[in-house]
């Protein structure tokens, strides 16, 4: 029994260090400058998180509650793991819904601002993920349609890590699909309200 919980806290701590330094690898984008090079970092990560698993479960068995520690270390990092495949599915349909009609109500009054590429890119970061920010700093964002005051929720769909609303008034609909970007969801893809 402790060979399984010893092999499953070494194969989880460093799949959770892998999967860390993956998502954070922004910080070190300057390294892939070639694919050669990229591969080689990959494999260096990989080596890396495996032995400093390696190095932890070490330290860690040379206490008296190595059982306890490993054990609750391993259902930290699967609670961590299902917070990250299913985020949506932690929180009240009643919170996602009010989360994404703000949004979207702030995402129609970005429109009506006046602002430059740099700007817009900047105040579309605060309600979308970073790629779609970027696309409305190139592209511009679509303004509130005519004849829609009020806003409603139409749809609502939970998609793993993910869930989309169908938000429209006055005959009019759009969907809109929502992530988590750090602590917050954000918008991550739309349709143009019709």
């Amino acid at each position: 029994m402790r060979n399984s919980i010893r092999t499953a806290f070494i194969l989880m701590g460093a799949g959770t260090i892998f999967y860390l330094f993956m998502k954070y690898s922004y910080l070190v984008s300057f390294l892939f400058l070639h694919s050669i090079t990229g591969s080689f970092v990959f494999i260096v990560a990989i080596i890396g998180a495996i032995w400093a698993a390696l190095k932890l479960d070490r330290i860690i068995s040379e206490s008296r509650y190595e059982f306890p520690i490993q054990s609750a270390a391993i259902l930290l990092i699967s609670l961590f793991f299902a917070y990250q495949m299913f985020a949506s599915h932690f929180y009240s349909e009643q919170y996602l819904k009010a989360a994404g009609l703000e949004k979207v109500e702030q995402l129609f009054e970005l429109a009506e601002l006046d602002l430059d590429e740099s700007e817009l890119r900047a105040k579309a970061e605060e309600i979308a993920v970073k790629e779609s920010a970027y696309a409305m700093g190139l592209y511009g964002v679509n303004s509130r349609p005519d004849g829609v005051a009020d806003l409603e929720i139409l749809e609502f769909k939970r998609r793993y890590y993910a869930y989309d609303l169908v938000i429209g008034g006055e005959g009019k609909s759009a969907s809109y699909t929502f992530t988590r970007a750090g602590f917050d969801f954000k918008i991550s893809g739309n349709s143009v309200m019709e």
